[in-house]
């Protein structure tokens, strides 16, 4: 992934993009019944998509 990645600490970068990822998935899978489900997933993917864009963008 840190191939993908342009700018300064690409691979710390690729390492906090995965970690933000596997947190949005176990949210959303463990979390079905509670504000994550009453939110739903697009709202919560809109919620998350700024930081990742930070990480991906540098």
């Amino acid at each position: 992934m840190t191939t993908l990645l342009t700018g300064r600490e690409r691979a710390l970068r690729a390492e906090l993009i995965v970690g933000q990822l596997l947190g949005l998935g176990a949210t959303l899978s463990l979390h079905r019944s509670g504000a994550t489900r009453r939110a739903g997933a697009e709202h919560v993917a809109d919620l998350y998509a700024p930081a990742l864009q930070r990480l991906v963008t540098g």
